[in-house]
């Protein structure tokens, strides 16, 4: 029961006089989704006994689906034997006339993201105490879910996969449950849930959850851990500016980086999040258990009590308004029997799925599941939240991911929605709104192609790619482009580049050009090290040749984001030519997602042709080949700009730039070359450099490469040394390639002639 129904719940919160639909009564509507909405509502009996619930009811179009009824039925089983004070009671599982709900407990209170959202907007903050304890208290729920047992006694082994802060609720009176198990699976669940699919809030994923590997109950375990760091601080930890970037953040979980940003962490605390956020599952705690008695141990070193008293208190003080409004409203107009059938109709319509205009008949096949009884009644705190912080949800939802809901909580008047936490960015081509050639359209959302001097036409690119082009002289005002395919007009007659152009123009003339030179080949590896190394420059790189140009942004000398402008080497193409997609899957990805603003990569994965995570493994691949591509330039021009930030929207990733020169130069210099560059010094000295800004270690070095060094040491010349390695032109390449690397990187350096014999 997660709040992922809506980016702004909100607004979707339907002021409706209550109405039937079986035996409840609906107060309000409370949350909707694409698969359910939610409402609030009170059941009755003998003697005026009443009840407020909250009932999750499917959509009647989607109650025809099987796929979409199976989602919900497992949701309830694997729910509903969970009775735990910590975890959020499922009371029923039923239908009416068709339509499948959930009925639930309500929960007084707000979840954990609202709260830190509003302890962040008044300046307060969670004490270390208080954060450790709403962690621990989720630790016991997860426990107890992984351990507990269906009425037959088979271990049941939970694993949510969606503990994030949204399904963590805090009640006015101090308690702590976890909801929404609408993605968990358990080993009694029937048949598989979608593996190598994205399930979850990305934000809170864990490394191999967003790889889309198989994951065990560390999972859990370290989402929840990325909670405790976020209650601790009330920033996000793995949030990048993109989506993507995001995942790529989470899947190195880069722990050490964000400890470093807060030194406020007590070290025991910064001792337990690094175990909890292991990148490595294997070295993660065990279970939920072994972190909970660290969380223990850590608040009775302090001698410091906390507790649901302690928590209520801070909890009311942030919302003291939301925490004395009324369970119920005083009053609740009554159904008599003769309308029950006209508000009960009234209550099953919803829009059906696309395409469906008039309700079909229920499958054949589709067994009908057997409610489930009445669970037992849940404890004398009955807590109803009468508002809660739009959770971190995408702009638009992918049929292959699940959605999950708003069940228990009434928003308040629209508060500001949290960035998107789970729709893909990369840094392909953009995609933009549907029109045809006589469309009135604006450029900024229009597909274009372009037609270079040659008569190449390459496209379609967005009107951000064009400004690309243009800025960096790819592409110029003369040549042609076709809006939409409609007629070919000359570039730079459309008004909008001009304005955009001319802004570019003065950001350009703002750069402090800090160095510059012509490219040589054999000066590649010197110029990466000086950037790199040497200086750890952050900027921008600007490399030319001809019409090519890259852009290569460093942060303290290591590569984040490369801008190309050549053709093949744009992410449509790229997919292709590594085989993850096809070029028909790429055009149909660009037809079929024109009316949705986003990008290549984001329209592939939401129609299933390539995996989140095989995604974010291409981008590294084919960042990693952008930077090795500029070791094949023989000539042109370069130049580094200093304090040149990465554009916005770029999704940076990271390079070790001596690994990769030591990689460059096995993929990129041939033997020839080498020789070239090396033969006149090939009886001169060799000797390890003093104070050198380049280690061994640095180079990650092949064993075979090593054992070369080693052998530098005795044979101090490249042509001494050929005499003690097998003759032959492999043995002569390995030794160029090491004495060529060592030496431009300047770990080394020739020093006069050689010695007179070689030291053995």
């Amino acid at each position: 029961m997660s709040q992922e129904a809506n980016a702004n719940t909100a607004s979707n919160v339907s002021q409706m006089r209550p109405r039937q639909f079986g035996k409840y009564l609906l107060l309000e509507k409370i949350g909707s989704g694409g698969m359910a909405e939610i409402f609030k509502a009170v059941v009755r009996g003998a003697e005026d006994f009443q009840k407020v619930v909250v009932i999750k009811r499917i959509l009647l179009g989607y109650s025809r689906d099987p796929s979409f009824v199976k989602m919900f039925v497992d949701e309830a089983r694997i729910t509903a034997p969970l009775q735990h004070a910590n975890i959020v009671s499922i009371y029923e599982f039923d239908q009416v006339e068709g339509q499948y709900y959930l009925a639930m407990e309500l929960v007084h209170g707000r979840d954990l993201q609202r709260v830190m959202a509003r302890a962040n907007k008044v300046g307060r903050t969670l004490t270390p105490e208080l954060a450790v304890h709403i962690v621990s208290e989720v630790c016991k729920a997860l426990w107890y879910a992984y351990n507990a047992r269906d009425p037959y006694g088979n271990p049941l082994q939970i694993i949510h996969r969606d503990v994030s802060p949204s399904n963590v609720l805090v009640s006015f009176d101090g308690e702590v449950k976890v909801t929404d198990f609408g993605v968990a699976k358990a080993a009694t669940s029937s048949g598989d849930q979608g593996g190598g699919v994205l399930k979850g809030k990305l934000g809170y994923m864990s490394p191999e959850q967003v790889m889309g590997r198989d994951v065990d109950h560390r999972s859990d375990i370290f989402s929840l851990g990325v909670i405790l760091f976020e209650t601790l601080t009330l920033k996000r930890m793995f949030l990048g500016r993109t989506d993507l970037q995001t995942l790529i953040n989470v899947r190195d979980a880069d722990v050490e980086k964000r400890l470093a940003r807060h030194p406020e962490i007590e070290a025991g605390l910064a001792d337990i999040l690094r175990k909890v956020l292991a990148k490595d599952r294997e070295r993660r705690y065990r279970n939920a258990q072994d972190f909970l008695g660290d969380l223990q141990d850590w608040l009775y070193a302090r001698n410091h009590r906390v507790g649901s008293s302690q928590l209520a208190g801070f909890i009311r003080d942030l919302f003291p308004e939301e925490s004395e409004q009324e369970l119920l409203p005083l009053e609740v107009e009554e159904v008599t029997e003769g309308t029950r059938q006209a508000l009960l109709d009234q209550a099953n319509e919803s829009t059906p799925v696309s395409g469906a205009s008039e309700p079909t008949p229920m499958p054949p096949r589709m067994a009908t599941p057997a409610p489930l009884r009445p669970l037992t009644p849940p404890p004398a705190h009955l807590l109803t939240p009468p508002s809660a912080l739009p959770p971190v949800v995408p702009t638009t939802r992918r049929p292959s991911q699940p959605v999950a809901l708003v069940s228990h909580v009434v928003p308040p008047p629209a508060p500001a929605a949290e960035a998107p936490d789970l729709s893909f960015e990369d840094s392909g081509l953009r995609l933009t709104e549907p029109n045809t050639k006589t469309s009135r359209v604006a450029p900024q959302t229009a597909n274009f192609r372009i037609r270079d001097a040659e008569g190449n036409i390459f496209g379609p690119v967005s009107f951000d790619n064009v400004l690309s082009l243009l800025k960096s002289r790819s592409i110029t005002e003369d040549e042609t482009c076709s809006m939409n395919d409609g007629e070919w007009m000359r570039v730079g007659d459309v008004a909008a580049f001009r304005g955009h152009m001319r802004d570019v123009g003065v950001e350009t003339s703002r750069r402090v050009l800090l160095f510059e030179g012509g490219l040589e080949r054999r000066n590649m590896v010197r110029l990466v090290t000086q950037i790199a190394r040497v200086q750890r420059l952050s900027g921008l790189l600007t490399l030319k040749q001809g019409s090519n140009q890259k852009e290569i942004y460093f942060r303290d000398g290591r590569p984040r984001f490369i801008y190309s402008n050549l053709k093949n080497e744009l992410l449509g193409e790229f997919l292709v030519r590594r085989r993850l997609t096809t070029r028909e899957s790429v055009t149909t990805a660009i037809q079929q997602s024109r009316n949705v603003t986003g990008r290549l990569g984001d329209a592939l994965v939401s129609q299933g042709v390539v995996g989140a995570h095989e995604l974010a493994e291409a981008l590294q691949v084919q960042f990693r080949e952008r930077f090795l591509d500029i070791f094949r330039w023989d000539t042109g021009w370069y130049g580094f700009f200093e304090n040149v930030s990465s554009p916005k929207a770029a999704v940076t990733l990271d390079l070790d730039p001596m690994e990769a020169l030591a990689e460059a130069i096995r993929a990129q210099y041939d033997l020839p070359l080498l020789r070239a560059f090396l033969n006149e010094s090939a009886t001169r000295r060799l000797a390890r450099t003093d104070s050198a800004r380049v280690s061994l270690p640095d180079l990650k070095l092949l064993p075979r490469e090593m054992r070369v060094v080693n052998l530098l040491d005795q044979n101090p010349s490249m042509g001494q040394l050929m005499k003690v390695l097998p003759p032959g032109p492999e043995s002569e390449l390995l030794v160029y390639r090491v004495v060529f690397l060592l030496t431009e990187t300047g770990a080394w350096m020739f020093r006069g002639a050689t010695s007179t014999s070689p030291r053995r």
